[in-house]
């Protein structure tokens, strides 16, 4: 702290005097007590720094080696660079050196504030450190995915306490590992070592420990610790004016994530596993029988004949099609390119899982042994860089034989050429599933190819590449995607379980592991999610419905609460289709012989909600897909916690169960049995319900008791931002997948924009190509195949105008002419004359009407104005113009009517004082949801007491009552006779508020 002191109050005469540089990296050299600091200044506000014992130090005259991870090496040096001694200035920061321990201590130049001391510890020994002062940091993000606290979605790394390896007792040798967490199943421990940085007023720095070796973080206690292997310590510190220039500038050191496939933001249906093709076609078929969109199926492996466990004759690594049906096996898949060639011309891609382990009687084993391709055993305790073609072996649950060395680029290229592109690519899979990349079995002791940690010096034994190992594997899928981009000009999509720090720049999406089938677990991966957003993936999931079902609370023999299993089914989709990308549901029926665990949401859990946020989820493509340029571009996340945006907001810093699609949707997390209702924060500013178009303004407000059922489905509470410009694709009954085929051959391909017009002029662009080839990107064979369009709204004094700007580029089978459709959601008014383009479209009084015209507009009532242009040409500007009229302020209740038991056949009602509760006309009382996991069960059951059973629940959100007004009301039941039951006692009484949403009222039966 002395040096901080020191440095803030030298004179700006000194400085003055400093020699000044610009654009040019500088490298200084510190020395003490045989120990090395080399700073190595890249630009305004990033710094590279290495910390070892001497004998190990880099030359100081060439750039700092980097690891694997790191993407860009290219930076120009610091606009301005001044030093003088021990201190460092450039534009942004200030670095101070204590030449007699070697502790560097680093101020915001800009903010005047002291960001951290950085200390080393134990640099002669295996096991070193560096310690951070807190200074004024109040909260810490990122590093990685590790499952913390139990049941709940919130909570940085300040309030979890230590980030380690495993936890104790769970020790993984080298860093990522598979763990146990909770009552059943295993999830991933993965390193990510980007340290966010967070104080009041925007004090943010991040640090990014380039270094592949198993880490410690603790964050107990003052100062905070950071433990690691390796040689050397070398780590970089980035400043910033907030979290998203933070995030930006990580991104642009390890590579920010390709836009996916178009069809990798749909529904994707998995388990352990299908055995034949009739599998994947019956569970199509039901799908498409139930009006379900779905994009593809995701193939365990089975496909490939399956595991024989501890066996040379395995077939784990084979790569290659079970095709025969008397192989010994129950698996068929014969003739697989024409099966691949049957899906895709049905709208369905298809991924295949890979495994790294290559059992012995396959012919890739012999193959890849003679070329020296795998994870080799050492000799005399050495690994001998020419690997001699002894691999090690292993036998475990996949069978027995090698490790595919991933660090050998040969390898990687070799598989490829040889099995994954003749056998899957050309065929017309298009995906990849990366499993077991931890890795999750090795010998500790097996050598590799190694890497290069200090220019001429290989690391190559398996603690120097565990953490890597994923990143390789995933590495050579995405180069061998380039390399044949000339055969088959398509991206790829790879879904994997482990990784580092790069693995996005691969186009690889990530999920949690094979997680227990409990809610808690489902809020604990959504704290990890939060995490991993800040760690730079952008699209991360789970195994909805959870990968071991028999962790179902109560589930005892597949026999236990089914009512549980639905609702944590239907509530982990309704998450899944806003969070996941891919939405993946998925569960191990691999060893089950009672029961089969169904996967696909029209068979399991409540059929009518799944669809539901199923075809919300994929009106949504063409915002999500325009999320997808913005990570691309611009490195902004696809998913965010509230605090990435609202990082001044005190209520927010530790909320992991609300979250942000872009910057403009916030979404709540309902992941709790019987939950009817639950809190939402809503940050300051002009929110609207995204399911009833209510208009709320907060300065950071909580909304108590807010409903999670409208009209009988679940909904996760959402709000939109005022000013939100969404983009939506038209679904409906035949829809298919996310391109928007349809089952009757139609085509529908207008532009849908739901608008929410704010006095600040708001702007989003919208992306579209062909969703498929690497064409969206600038390389020398393609030129750029980008349709881009800015949409821009403003509402002033009582005109609302949407314009849609003409389009810039095009792609192959771009629509060149389209209709273009508004839904203006506006606060308390309604149209009374919409212009386009000056001109005046017609007004029409009924959806029936504004549906069969070309072009017109309607007045569709709950604030919604709806208006289309009819068709035009893309290269065409479109102005609308709304002219508004006010019209009463409404407000809604939420009704809840507790111990509503009933039988079958009969229904809850609310009916009171209002003309929308019916005015106490029983006939006209207004009917409520149930909860789906005690509707129509026994009133009350004979267990009602017992495990997992509570009072249900009715409730209803109504809409268009007065404000400022008492409302009285009753719950009732409707018998199945037709007969009514109605609350005994007191009517319940409110008292409505003067803005749109008054709270929530209970009553009981």
């Amino acid at each position: 702290m002395k040096n901080i002191s020191y440095f803030l109050i030298l004179p700006l005469s000194f400085l003055s005097l400093i020699n000044s540089v610009s654009a040019e990296i500088k490298r200084v050299k510190f020395s003490q007590n045989n120990q090395d600091l080399i700073i190595e200044v890249l630009d305004d506000d990033l710094i590279h720094f290495e910390l070892s014992a001497q004998e190990k130090s880099s030359p100081i005259d060439f750039p700092l080696q980097t690891s694997p991870m790191i993407a860009r090496k290219n930076y120009s040096g610091a606009s301005t660079y001044s030093r003088n001694q021990n201190v460092i200035a450039t534009k942004e920061i200030y670095i101070q050196v204590n030449p007699t321990n070697l502790c560097i201590s680093l101020t915001d130049k800009v903010k005047k504030a002291a960001l951290t001391t950085i200390c080393p510890q134990d640099l002669q020994q295996d096991w070193k450190s560096l310690t951070l002062t807190p200074e004024k940091i109040e909260n810490i993000y990122g590093l990685g995915q590790q499952f913390k606290q139990l049941g709940s979605a919130d909570g940085d790394w300040l309030s979890h306490g230590v980030r380690a390896e495993q936890p104790q007792g769970q020790e993984q040798a080298h860093g990522n590992g598979f763990m146990p967490f909770g009552s059943a199943g295993m999830v991933g421990n993965v390193q990510f070592p980007i340290m966010y940085a967070v104080g009041k007023n925007n004090l943010n720095y991040a640090l990014f420990l380039d270094n592949p070796y198993k880490q410690r973080w603790d964050f107990s206690s003052t100062p905070w610790k950071v433990q690691m292997w390796g040689d050397q310590i070398r780590f970089y510190v980035m400043t910033g004016k907030d979290l998203p220039n933070l995030r930006q500038d990580y991104l642009e050191l390890v590579g920010k994530p390709p836009v996916p496939p178009k069809k990798a933001f749909g529904l994707w249906v998995s388990e352990f596993g299908y055995k034949n093709w009739n599998q994947v076609k019956t569970i199509r078929d039901g799908l498409r029988k139930d009006k379900f969109p779905v994009d593809g199926f995701v193939l365990d492996l089975q496909w490939f004949g399956g595991i024989i466990p501890n066996s040379p004759d395995s077939r784990m690594g084979a790569l290659d099609w079970d095709e025969k049906s008397n192989d010994g096996n129950d698996f068929e898949f014969p003739n697989p390119g024409k099966e691949i060639s049957d899906f895709l011309a049905d709208g369905i891609g298809l991924v295949a899982i890979e495994e790294s382990y290559i059992n012995k009687n396959t012919s890739t084993y012999a193959a890849m042994k003679a070329a020296n391709m795998l994870a080799y055993s050492k000799t005399n305790n050495q690994c001998d860089a020419t690997k001699q073609s002894n691999p090690v072996i292993l036998k475990n649950w996949f069978g027995e034989g090698g490790m595919v060395d991933w660090s050998d680029r040969a390898a990687g290229e070799w598989v490829h050429n040889n099995r994954r592109f003749p056998n899957l690519v050309q065929k017309g899979i298009l995906g990849h599933w990366t499993d077991l990349g931890e890795p999750e079995k090795y010998d500790g002791n097996a050598c590799y190819e190694g890497i290069e940690v200090t220019a001429g010096k290989r690391k190559n034994q398996h603690g120097d590449i565990h953490n890597l190992y994923n990143l390789f594997w995933n590495q050579s899928i995405y180069e061998g995607y380039f390399r044949d981009r000339q055969k088959i000009n398509r991206r790829p999509f790879i879904v994997t379980r482990s990784g580092a720090p790069g693995i996005q720049r691969y186009g690889a999406a990530m999920w949690s592991g094979d997680i227990g089938s409990n809610l808690e677990l489902l809020v604990t991966h959504l704290n990890s999610q939060m995490h991993m957003s800040f760690s730079g993936i952008d699209y991360y999931g789970s195994d909805i419905g959870g990968f071991r079902r028999e962790g179902v609370p109560y589930n005892e023999n597949h026999s236990g609460n089914l009512q549980y299993e639905a609702e944590m089914y239907t509530q982990w989709f309704a998450n899944g289709a806003w969070f996941d990308v891919p939405i993946r549901p998925h569960t191990d029926n691999s060893f089950q012989t009672d029961k089969r665990y169904e996967t696909s949401p029209n068979l399991v859990g409540d059929k009518q909600i799944n669809l539901a946020n199923l075809r919300q989820r994929y009106e949504l493509t063409p915002y999500y897909y325009s999320l997808a340029y913005r990570a691309f571009l611009q490195a902004e996340p696809v998913i965010a916690p509230l605090v990435f945006y609202f990082q001044n907001d005190p209520q927010v810093r530790n909320i992991g169960h609300q979250k942000l699609i872009g910057k403009d949707i916030l979404v709540g997390v309902v992941a709790k049995h019987g939950e009817s209702d639950r809190d939402i924060y809503l940050p300051q500013g002009k929110w609207i319900n995204y399911h009833t178009n209510q208009w709320l303004n907060s300065s950071g407000d909580w909304l108590k008791s807010f409903p999670t059922y409208i009209n009988g489905i679940l909904r996760l509470p959402t709000f939109v931002r005022s000013g939100a410009i969404i983009p939506l694709m038209y679904v409906d009954a035949d829809t298919k997948n996310v391109f928007g085929d349809r089952l009757n051959k139609t085509q529908r391909n207008e532009l849908i924009l739901k608008v929410y017009p704010d006095e600040k002029q708001n702007q989003f662009t919208l992306y579209e190509d062909d969703g498929e080839t690497i064409s969206y990107s600038k390389n020398k064979e393609a030129r750029y195949q980008t349709r881009i369009t800015k949409i821009k709204n403003q509402k002033l004094e009582n005109i609302a105008t949407v314009k849609i700007e003409k389009s810039i580029g095009t792609y192959k089978n771009a629509i060149q002419q389209r209709n273009n459709f508004i839904q203006l959601i506006v606060e308390n008014a309604k149209a009374t004359t919409v212009t386009m383009n000056g001109t005046k479209l017609t007004q029409f009084n009924s959806q029936a009407e504004f549906e069969a015209a070309a072009s017109g507009w309607y007045n569709a009532g709950e604030n919604l104005i709806l208006a289309k242009s009819g068709v035009q040409n893309t290269q065409q500007e479109k102005k609308f113009e709304f002219n508004l009229a006010s019209i009463p302020v409404t407000t809604s209740i939420n009704f809840v009517c507790d111990n509503a038991w009933t039988n079958a056949g009969e229904s809850i009602h609310v009916v009171g004082n209002q003309p929308q509760l019916g005015n106490w006309d029983i006939n006209k009382a207004q009917t409520l949801s149930a909860n789906i996991n005690y509707a129509y069960i026994h009133n009350p059951p004979p267990n009602h007491n017992g495990p997992g059973t509570k009072t249900p629940k009715w409730t209803g959100l109504i809409s268009g009552l007065s404000t400022n007004t008492s409302i009285e009301w009753k719950c009732v039941k409707k018998l199945a006779s037709g007969k009514w039951q109605w609350q005994t006692g007191d009517n319940n009484r409110i008292q409505s508020k003067n803005i749109t949403y008054s709270g929530s009222s209970q009553g009981k039966l």
